[in-house]
Formats: structure tokens, C-alpha cells, sequence
């Protein structure tokens, strides 16, 4: 049995090996019914309460961006019916710190907007696919064909792309 200092530093550790892959899946699912906070607190529960069986049967970032994105989907369906209406500056919108580069923060909102209207299992294949997994680490880890991946990532694409106009 491992001591619980040991565990709480190991976890610690993990927490912040991994936190990019956290943020940006709870950043994702995040809705107004469903808050980023309070996804990203239910995922740091999941990986804590979690985090003693894993098995290294996957790296531990396959391993986390599965716990993320289940743990975001059970979420958005037990906050769905609580769902009330907000204005449009309250969504977490992606908005970078005093940016010169208007352009590229031009781009950074659409593209949350355009991710933003993906279906949840779309924006989850999307999501790792744009932090470059492979498309076998996110057939595993959506427990789905690898070529079912690389469809489903050629329509979205398609989609995305055809509303680029827009930008």
C-alpha cells in the first residue's frame, strides 16, 4: 500500500506533468450550463480518485486525456438538464493577454467557435488530434477504429475548413 504523502505527491506530479491536456479538455467541453471550474474539478476528482489503478497499460497521457474526456461527457450530461440561458460575454471565450497580433487572436476565437459546434465525440477527436496524437492514440483512446478516426478527422476538417469564410 502506497503511503498517502507518497501518493498525494505522485498524483501532484501527474497533475502537473499533464495540466495542458486538462485545461484544454475542460476548456472544450466547457458550456454554460457546465463551467470550466467545474469541469476541471470534477476531472482533478476522476484522475485523484482513479489515479492509484492505473495500470500502465497506455502511456499515462492517453491515460488522462481518457479520464478527461469521460469524466467531461458524464458531466455535460448530468448538468444538461440544469441548463438556463447566459449572453454571450459570460461564454469562456479564448481571448489572449494584450495580444499585437490581432490576426493570430482573430483565428485562436474562431477556432474555439468553430470546435465549439462540434458534437462531443467530433471536439474530443479533434481536440487530440490538434495536440498531435497520432491517429492510433485517439482510436484508443475513443475506443474506436484507427480508420474510423481518420474519417471522422477528414469530415470535421471538411466542416471546419468550409466555414473558414467566416473568419
Amino acid at each position: 500500500m502506497v503511503c498517502t504523502t507518497d501518493y498525494n505527491t505522485a498524483y501532484s506530479a501527474m497533475i502537473k506533468r499533464h495540466e495542458k491536456i486538462i485545461f484544454s479538455v475542460c476548456f472544450f467541453y466547457a458550456t454554460p450550463a457546465t463551467a470550466f471550474e467545474d469541469l476541471r474539478q470534477e476531472v482533478l476528482i476522476s484522475l485523484f480518485k482513479a489515479y492509484r489503478h492505473f495500470r500502465l497499460e497506455s502511456s499515462e497521457s492517453t491515460w488522462v486525456y481518457k479520464v478527461c474526456i469521460n469524466t467531461c461527457l458524464f458531466s455535460l450530461r448530468k448538468f444538461s438538464p440544469k441548463i438556463r440561458t447566459v449572453s454571450l460575454n459570460e461564454l469562456p471565450v479564448a481571448r489572449l493577454q494584450e495580444s499585437t497580433d490581432n490576426d493570430f487572436k482573430r483565428r485562436i476565437e474562431w477556432l474555439y467557435r468553430a470546435i465549439s459546434t462540434l458534437g462531443p465525440m467530433d471536439k474530443a477527436i479533434i481536440l487530440m488530434w490538434l495536440d498531435e496524437l497520432s491517429y492510433d492514440e485517439i482510436a484508443a483512446n475513443m475506443g474506436i477504429p484507427r480508420n474510423t478516426v481518420a474519417t471522422r478527422l477528414h469530415r470535421i476538417r471538411k466542416k471546419l475548413s468550409s466555414n473558414k469564410e467566416n473568419i
